[in-house]
């Protein structure tokens, strides 16, 4: 039980980091209030594709924090974060009415894929059995 606790509040720290990075990541593109509906949608997905990298370095320096010792544990890292960081783009897609313009571009899969990426390549560089 307190392994789990233990992930989900480094899940919250991965969402909190991930969000800073995809703040940084839109201030050069500008407001994108004055979008058309397809205009906003490739917004949303450049700045997803974007902060997809960040996402996969960040679970990965998370699971060296925690010094993930085994694959199994690294999967679960791997599940716990991701699950938790496509729950708050759902939360933030019904807080913001845009749930469909997240959900439909392949930005968001690109990012979560790459934040289950990040605990999985630690296990492989690090050889874990």
């Amino acid at each position: 039980m307190n392994k789990i606790f233990i992930n989900i509040l480094f899940g919250i720290l991965a969402i909190i980091i991930i969000t800073v990075f995809e703040f940084l990541i839109t201030l050069p593109f500008g407001d994108p209030g004055g979008l058309a509906s397809g205009d906003y949608s490739s917004f949303i997905n450049r700045e997803l594709l974007l902060t997809a990298v960040p996402a996969a370095v960040t679970t990965f320096v998370l699971s060296w924090l925690l010094k993930t010792k085994s694959k199994s544990d690294s999967l679960k890292k791997a599940a716990i974060w991701t699950i938790m960081i496509a729950l708050s783009y759902l939360l933030i897609g019904i807080g913001n009415d845009n749930l469909s313009e997240i959900f439909v571009t392949i930005g968001i899969y690109v990012l979560l894929v790459c934040a289950f990426a990040g605990p999985v390549i630690y296990a492989t560089i690090k050889h874990l059995a």
